[in-house]
């Protein structure tokens, strides 16, 4: 693994029960970890859904090994976030783990 390539500072994120100021307890996302990644583009599709275009990028998002991250978690970068589907380490070698994300954008009207 090039560690050169690790040029996007991430964040891992899990959804936590939190009190608010009303003392209701609701569902937050936490900081969990942060970290240096590597984000490459997998593939795009691009289906209708009523009269909107939804869009679904998908990503593979490369980071040094770590072994408390799930599926259950987000991952943000800057103002975007990606939902991780697989975690992925390599031969089973403990250097770097994949995370196999996908990152949702919502059109503001179909085009015919």
């Amino acid at each position: 693994m090039n560690i050169g390539s690790l040029d996007k500072k991430v964040a891992f994120l899990s959804q936590e029960e939190v009190e608010n100021e009303f003392k209701i307890t609701e569902l937050k996302p936490v900081e969990k970890l942060k970290c240096w990644a590597r984000i490459e583009p997998a593939r795009g599709k691009e289906y209708y859904e009523a009269t909107k275009v939804r869009t679904e990028s998908s990503y593979k998002i490369t980071i040094r090994y770590r072994a408390n991250l799930n599926e259950s978690m987000l991952i943000q970068y800057g103002s975007r976030q990606f939902e991780i589907q697989h975690i992925v380490d390599p031969y089973e070698r403990h250097v770097m783990l994949e995370c196999y994300c996908t990152e949702k954008k919502r059109g503001e009207g179909a085009s015919t």
